[in-house]
Formats: structure tokens, sequence, C-alpha cells
């Protein structure tokens, strides 16, 4: 089969970062002998650098062509109107783009980005191919709900042609999947559709990565001049430093906790890291490692003892890419999320949910577990069973290459 592809801003492997659910699923399919293409974005997401200055199409020679749809216009905040600009002129090069590529038999395409999507559904109903929408992000609302109620209806006014777009892509969608059931629910509402055998949940998943013994001493001399030291009991956050983050409270805990045996990793970057960084200046028990590359987080999961997920007080995330990695690795996980992931962290026994506003509860259920060798341990061996039968890459990844191939056989059939 011909396959497309449509995600913009997942990391890249071939830059070095750790391959996502569409690196992961487009290794599969061409291991399955299908010809894919993945249509992205010139623009790095994470770092705010161009990928490549125009757009670009990469062919690796084993059945992949990579896409690079190139925008002049740069964002350096993730909620700005100069992003809003670069995604509208990312998906009218896809247009033109498109036209020139061979028809495919199938496209499965993330929401976000709106516009993207938008413009997928629109060619699979010039072009009669079925569209599958995967839900990975709750937008437009995301930007209406942390609002209060009562400027609701001039927000909706403001978004009003996303909006408009959103509900025409998951009406007109061939089917829906998501990566829990809540995001599918929410793309479900918004085309106003019953949930059919199509319409499924795949969530995400990881593929565990392993060391060889050289990189890892190389990893392992790297943090050792950064301070860390794998013998203490280190309590990890990886992800951005952005506005649904909050690690101020992590910050004051391991302020007040200050034990020589504990240390407090925090990875990743962003716009608060320059004040988080002010907060926690002068305690040597709190290391900021910045971005790391593919290597360098397997080898920070292999050390920790404790997976934090800090988010502020409302925000969105169901079940968020982390909490895999976390599992994978068999940390027990911290978590401030009060939806999905409160649910699964508790039937599974594999964590603990604290409100994001109670630095007091934060700090109690942290204690309670690395002060209890017994519940670690336990908890870790949870952690490892549970994502080894729910949200091991190779079968998640595995299901989804079959639904895609059905999907293609059942439409051709109508």
């Amino acid at each position: 089969m011909n396959i497309w592809l449509i995600m913009s801003g997942e990391p890249l492997e071939q830059f070095g970062e750790r391959p996502h659910r569409i690196g992961m699923l487009s290794k599969m399919l061409v291991g399955q002998g299908h010809n894919v293409t993945w249509f992205t974005t010139s623009y790095d997401h994470q770092y705010k650098k161009y990928f490549y200055d125009k757009t670009t199409k990469v062919k690796n020679g084993f059945g992949l062509d990579m896409v690079f749809l190139h925008s002049d216009s740069m964002y350096k905040k993730n909620i700005s109107l100069s992003r809003i600009k670069n995604h509208k002129e990312v998906s009218l090069v896809f247009t033109k783009v498109a036209e020139k590529e061979e028809i495919p038999d199938i496209i499965l395409c993330a929401f976000p980005t709106i516009d993207l999507a938008y413009k997928a559904v629109r060619y699979g109903k010039e072009f009669n191919v079925p569209v599958v929408i995967d839900v990975r992000d709750l937008w437009p609302d995301i930007f209406i709900n942390p609002f209060p109620k009562m400027i609701h209806p001039l927000l909706k006014i403001f978004l009003k042609g996303y909006i408009r777009q959103t509900t025409y892509i998951f009406e007109n969608c061939s089917s829906v999947i998501g990566v829990s059931q809540k995001y599918l629910d929410y793309g479900l509402k918004y085309g106003s559709r019953i949930q059919n055998t199509n319409d499924k949940v795949y969530p995400l998943a990881y593929q565990p990565q392993v060391l060889d013994d050289k990189i890892y001493r190389e990893c392992e001399d790297k943090y050792k001049k950064l301070g860390i030291d794998k013998e203490k009991i280190i309590v990890w956050f990886v992800g951005t430093f952005g506005r649904t983050y909050d690690l101020s409270k992590i910050i004051e805990v391991a302020k007040e906790i200050n034990d020589d045996n504990i240390q407090f990793i925090l990875t990743g970057d962003g716009e608060n890291a320059i004040a988080w960084k002010e907060m926690a200046k002068e305690n040597k028990n709190i290391i900021f490692t910045g971005w790391v590359n593919q290597n360098d987080l397997t080898y920070l999961s292999d050390i920790a003892n404790v997976g934090l997920m800090a988010y502020r007080k409302g925000a969105p995330q169901g079940l968020p890419n982390k909490i895999f990695e976390y599992l994978s690795a068999g940390l027990p996980i911290l978590s401030s999320l009060q939806s999905e992931t409160k649910t699964l962290l508790k039937n599974e026994n594999v964590g603990f949910t604290y409100d994001a506003d109670n630095k007091e509860e934060f700090k109690m259920l942290l204690l309670r577990l690395i002060t209890n060798k017994e519940l670690l341990k336990s908890m870790s061996t949870n952690c490892k069973l549970f994502f080894k039968k729910s949200y091991s890459a190779n079968s998640v990844y595995s299901n989804l290459v079959e639904y895609l191939e059905h999907t293609v056989k059942e439409y051709r059939n109508v």
C-alpha cells in the first residue's frame, strides 16, 4: 500500500531524537512492505529552529519518504499568533505538494494541527481516499477551557474558524482513533458521530532502548560531571518547561527536604526555565540537565527511582507520552493529572496522584515512596509488568498497522 502519515512537530530519530508514535509506526509499516510518505514541518518545534530552509523531500531508500513542509514564519512561543501563522502556511504548502504526489491508499493524520488535518480531509474527499484522524490533543478547546466560563463565548468567536474546521474534520473523516477513550470521545463529539467498530483507541506506546556498555559509561561520566550520583535516590522529571507544567512545587519541596541522599533531576527546557532555575539556585540537590538526546534519556531513566508528571492545575493532558516512558523503566509515578492518568495509577498500583496546588500532599506522597523500599520495589515491578502487557510499541503499533490495512480493504469494498 501507499500510505501517507501526517504529523507536524514530532521529534525525529534522524536528528538524534527518540522515535515517537509516527516514527515507530512508519518503521513497522515499511517493515510490512508498505510505501510510506511522512509529511512533517521544516521547523523544529522542540528547539525552535529550522531543519531545512525550504520544503524538502528526503528519500531513505527503504520505503520511507520524509516531506518537510516549509513556512517562513517562525515562532518562539507555543501559544502565539506566529505559531498560528506557521500552521496555516504549512497546511497551504501541504496542499500544493500533495497535488504532485501519487494518490495514496490511505491517510493517517494527527490532530492537531487543525490546519493540516482540515487540508488532509479535504484532500481525501476530493480524491476518494480514506482519512483516519488520530486525536492527540484537544484543540481548539484547549485554548478556551482554562479561562473563566463567562468569557468562553468571546473566545469561541475569536476561534470560530478553528471550531468550524474541527467540526468539518470529524464530520467528514473516514474514522477516528485516539490515544485514549477521552480523546476519541472528543473527536466523536465534534463530528456528532456515534462510535462504531472503526473508531478505536490506540494508546501512546514506547519502545525501551538498551545502551551498550561503552555508551552507558560515556553517559555516566557525563552526568557525574554535572553532579548526578546514581547511588542516590533520584526523583526525575522530563518534559517541556511550558505553560501546562508546574515545577515550582517540586522545587519548593526539594529545597525543604534538602537531603544529600536525594537528588531532583529536571530534564527539559522552555519558557519557564529561567524562573525555575532562579527558584532552585544554590540548592545542590536540584540539577537541571537541559534538553538531552536519546541515549541520555535512556541512561537517566535507568538510574532514576521516581518519575514526576508535574502539570499545572487544569492541564488538559489525558495519558501523555511520559507516563509510558516512566512505566517502561519501572519508575513509580507521582502525577498531578486528575483525569485518565489518575485512574490508571490507582487501578494498576503504579503511582500516586497529588493536587497540583497542594505542595504538602506532594511532599507526603514523595516521602512515602522514597522512604519505603518495599513499596518502591513493588510499584516498580508493577510498572514493568503493566507496561509490557498494555503499552509495548511492538504490540500497540502492530495492531495499528493491521487496522490501517483493514480500513483500506473495507473502504475499497464499499
